[in-house]
């Protein structure tokens, strides 16, 4: 199994969990982690939050001891973002007092409309020099090394090689890179060879992402030479996706998921997401994950509305036992 390192801290392999708004929280890390991923990500983190102690938000962040606690072998990356470099550099104080992780991230990769609106996520890519100073700073006040998340330009692929070197002379120890403008979004060609001539334009370890795969992570590292590749939609209802890539480098065949096999997943998941939220929270946002780990499977169509519908974790049990009763 091959390894790499980021700051000298040695990761004990090359899967990563992207960070997910809404969804990398405690729960779905630990699912990523006991399939075997080497580095998670939090959720973004507001600073804006941070400063004014949103008493969610140091939640998210105390939830990170469980992390340490339960998924020891895992490194974990906590990921911040915000527009005002004063607020953001506020914040990291705020961070180290209540959590406990390996690397800091700062979001520079975000396309969502609200995001953008604060000048934050991937709209400091129209502020390079901003940026780059805001970057030597965050270096300068985190006791931790500093990675950061990018995409390869706003509008328009940008000069990223370019970029990254300049990242690299503020400090940081390693960077993400989705492979897709801020315009782009999730969708259409990830640029996988702008990513190419990213790594061989700096010694930092450069991370992969964008729309990769259990099928295609191979194909990644052979056109990128990466050290490393971010798993992020396809891990949500599937953390298996991990264990598959293991498996895959290791020359052995890939055990075929079972319908029984993903709805113990999901038991655990919503195990593990009740423990640290509101009966309510949780509901929610296990509306929007529980019916991905039914995907491909035939006749699941009345188990999906019902579980969408789902407002306690006695509700979700109640929908799994009956689908487990109908498969044996």
């Amino acid at each position: 199994m091959k390894t790499f390192n980021i700051a000298g801290i040695e990761l004990k392999n090359r899967y990563v969990l992207a960070p997910l708004a809404g969804f990398t929280d405690y729960s779905l890390r630990r699912l990523a982690s006991e399939y075997g991923a080497g580095l998670t990500y939090t959720e973004m983190e507001s600073c804006e939050s941070l400063l004014y102690n949103s008493k969610e938000t140091i939640e998210d962040l105390k939830n990170t001891h469980l992390d340490k606690k339960y998924c020891p072998t895992t490194k974990l990356a906590l990921q911040i973002f915000g527009g005002k470099a004063e607020n953001i550099l506020k914040s990291i104080p705020v961070v180290e007092k209540y959590a406990d992780y390996d690397f800091l991230d700062f979001n520079v990769g975000c396309p969502v409309p609200k995001v953008i609106r604060q000048s934050a996520g991937s709209y400091w890519l129209n502020r390079e020099d901003e940026l780059l100073e805001l970057l030597k700073n965050m270096v300068r006040i985190s006791s931790k090394p500093v990675i950061v998340k990018i995409r390869i330009g706003f509008e328009k692929i940008m000069d990223v090689k370019h970029l990254v070197k300049e990242i690299e002379k503020c400090g940081v120890n390693a960077i993400a890179i989705h492979g897709r403008t801020r315009a782009e979004g999730f969708s259409g060609p990830v640029h996988y060879d702008i990513i190419k001539e990213c790594v061989h334009a700096v010694s930092i370890p450069i991370i992969a992402n964008g729309s990769i795969d259990e099928n295609n992570f191979l194909d990644v590292f052979n056109m990128t030479d990466c050290q490393a590749v971010m798993i992020g939609q396809r891990a949500i209802g599937y953390p298996k996706v991990f264990q598959d890539m293991i498996d895959r480098e290791e020359g052995k065949e890939i055990t075929k998921t079972t319908l029984f096999n993903q709805i113990n997943d999901l038991k655990k998941h919503l195990d593990y997401i009740f423990s640290i939220k509101p009966e309510i929270v949780a509901s929610r946002i296990m509306r929007g994950i529980s019916t991905n780990y039914l995907k491909n499977f035939n006749n699941m169509k009345e188990y999906k509305r019902r579980l969408v519908l789902s407002n306690s974790k006695a509700d979700y049990l109640q929908i799994l036992d009956e689908l487990i009763k109908n498969i044996n």
